[in-house]
């Protein structure tokens, strides 16, 4: 009996084990293009970033748990190349504003950047435009950097990148972009869909009809 118990107990121990062990985490990539107003000028700028959520049902939880971000930055006549940062994914507008927004921070060998997609809760034909457009700051490194709620007055950002989403390969590759990370191959499917409905709620299915 006492074996058998021991068996019963290490095969319970082993079908938790996704449960207790694991955090269900994702990465995918992001590729944006626009403009940055620098130095007195106009120029053209593009990123191209990975991001990785280690836990996403802490992030669905806690609209503070940060992303990592890391990638390239390609900035015209600016000495740029590789960058990384952090994500704050759909936090809370602060004050008074409506909606949510995320928030990017990054940084490279001369320059900082700090930037904000303001997502307002209603579900109006501008939503998408909220959802695919970073309007934040590019500076030199060590600089003070404006606040969020500076961003969301709209009177602080210098510079407009967007995700081009009316491209079909952009929304192909963003899609196809996606991997789990410590998650049981049975439950990797599901973690794709709850990230892609936990951001873009009833448009997931428009914007990504083969993935969901």
């Amino acid at each position: 009996m006492t074996n058998f118990l021991h068996k019963l107990l290490l095969l319970t121990g082993l079908a938790l084990l996704p449960i207790l062990g694991w955090a269900r985490g994702i990465a995918f990539s992001e590729e944006m293009h626009g403009y940055a107003y620098h130095q007195g000028e106009y120029r053209s700028v593009s990123v191209y970033f990975k991001v990785v959520i280690d836990d996403i049902d802490a992030w669905r939880a806690n609209p503070q748990h940060l992303a990592k971000l890391s990638g390239e930055l390609v900035f015209d006549r600016v000495s740029a190349g590789s960058v990384s940062g952090s994500l704050q994914i759909l936090a809370p507008a602060p004050g008074a504003a409506p909606g949510r927004v995320l928030t990017y921070r990054f940084q490279g060998a001369t320059v900082q950047f700090i930037g904000i997609k303001h997502v307002y809760n209603d579900a109006g034909p501008d939503l998408l435009d909220d959802m695919t457009t970073l309007r934040g700051v590019f500076q030199a490194q060590g600089q003070a950097q404006p606040s969020v709620p500076d961003l969301l007055k709209g009177d602080a950002w210098t510079s407009e990148l967007q995700f081009e989403w009316w491209k079909p390969t952009t929304l192909w590759n963003f899609s196809w972009s996606f991997s789990t990370i410590a998650t049981p191959w049975y439950e990797e499917l599901a973690v794709k869909i709850l990230f892609l409905k936990t951001i873009f709620g009833n448009l997931a299915k428009v914007l990504f009809p083969w993935a969901i």
